[in-house]
């Protein structure tokens, strides 16, 4: 296995946790094929790194007289799906998925990373499935600890699909993308000087879900930038070198922003940002006061 850490400045050539299905064109290509594939980014957490082991990726794919019924995996049960590559709500297939370890910390404000892609037969992607290995760790102010996974499925992590994540593409609407975000801050448990890995996945559609970004100065008061929208939602940023940040996957609604640095600067809260399906919301720069 191979160890990767991805530097934001790879932003304009990584691709985000998406999946494509791509219909074969009339050049004489098989066309009842699409393509998928799966990328990663990431909701990050106050720590210095989060490697997260990942040795496989599969998609779950529906090809029955269901498969365009929205909501159908709600009836599929995660906990015996590694029993069979195959039920009555589809079929698993690999994705073609070198295994890594992967720092996700790195995947924020923006970046993603292709996890694979595979063609398989025409239908709905209902499900993904990423199996971790034992390799997970966090790194706290400088320091390394092992991450205990903690999933009701074991090392396997779950996410279900429905028609508001994927994006359609094409004439025929067989090429989709859906993002995925590993959201680490709600993921991660601190308890008696121990870490422990509970894993939380968020899938959303970019152009119907939307962002927020902005810039935070000055520098020294390293801000944590966190989001709410009062009904469930937090999401965190931070930003990068040059102040700068991103949170992606906001369902459509009002927020409210709050800036944190640390002392002396002030906490600045920002109330009120209405959020428009497939756009970006741009809060300009942010200073903070001491």
């Amino acid at each position: 296995m191979k160890t990767i850490k991805i530097s934001l400045g790879l932003a304009s050539v990584l691709a985000l946790f998406a999946i494509i299905f791509s219909a074969c064109t009339k050049s004489g290509v098989n066309a009842n094929r699409d393509s998928v594939g799966v990328y990663l980014t990431d909701g990050p957490g106050e720590y210095d790194s989060v490697f997260i082991d990942i040795t496989k990726v599969e998609v779950k794919v529906d090809t029955t007289v269901y498969k365009r019924e929205d909501g159908r995996c709600n009836d599929d049960d995660d906990r015996d799906d590694h029993q069979k590559r195959n039920d009555d709500f589809g079929y698993w297939t690999d994705l073609n998925f070198s295994p890594a370890v992967i720092d996700v910390l790195s995947l924020r404000n923006g970046v993603e990373t292709k996890l694979g892609e595979a063609s398989i037969e025409k239908g709905t992607v209902r499900k993904i499935r990423i199996t971790l290995g034992s390799r997970n760790r966090v790194v706290k102010n400088g320091v390394s600890y092992p991450l205990e996974l903690l999933n009701e499925t074991n090392n396997l992590l779950y996410v279900k699909l429905y028609n508001k994540h994927r994006h359609h593409e094409g004439r025929d609407s067989s090429k989709q993308r859906v993002w995925v975000d590993f959201d680490i801050a709600r993921s991660i448990v601190e308890r008696d000087g121990k870490f422990y890995l509970k894993p939380v996945l968020r899938p959303f559609n970019e152009y119907t879900y939307a962002a927020v970004y902005g810039k935070v100065l000055p520098l020294e008061a390293k801000a944590v930038v966190r989001i709410t929208n009062g009904a469930g939602f937090d999401g965190v940023a931070l930003p990068d070198r040059e102040g700068r940040f991103k949170l992606r996957g906001l369902e459509v609604g009002t927020y409210t922003v709050t800036i944190q640095g640390l002392a002396p600067y002030k906490e600045k809260v920002i109330s009120n940002i209405s959020v428009t399906s497939g756009k970006a919301t741009d809060l300009g720069v942010i200073t903070l006061t001491q």
